[in-house]
């Protein structure tokens, strides 16, 4: 199935990690456009019950999402230091 982390606010150009299951699959630089509140899209072909893995800048922590089927649709925020994340079945708009 197709997933999309939508990575959205607080983003101020640091390199953030995409890794499944352990692996790393993406690596970019994220900055947050103030005119739609988007970053960077990155589009993945997954499995039920994989596990993703984000990391931005230097944090220590970051996120884990566990794949679900019924909700494609993962939106990142950075507030302070920290990864905020939420899951949707609806892909988010922008302008």
């Amino acid at each position: 199935m197709e997933y999309e982390l939508h990575f959205q606010e607080g983003f101020t150009g640091e390199t953030v990690t995409v890794a499944v299951d352990g692996s790393v699959v993406a690596r970019f630089q994220a900055s947050t456009r103030m005119q739609t509140g988007l970053a960077h899209i990155e589009r993945l072909h997954l499995l039920p019950g994989q596990e993703v893995t984000v990391h931005a800048g230097d944090e220590p922590g970051g996120a884990t999402i566990a794949v679900d089927e019924s909700h494609p649709f993962v939106v990142i925020n950075r507030e302070e230091d920290r990864l905020v994340v939420g899951a949707t079945e609806r892909s988010p708009g922008y302008l």
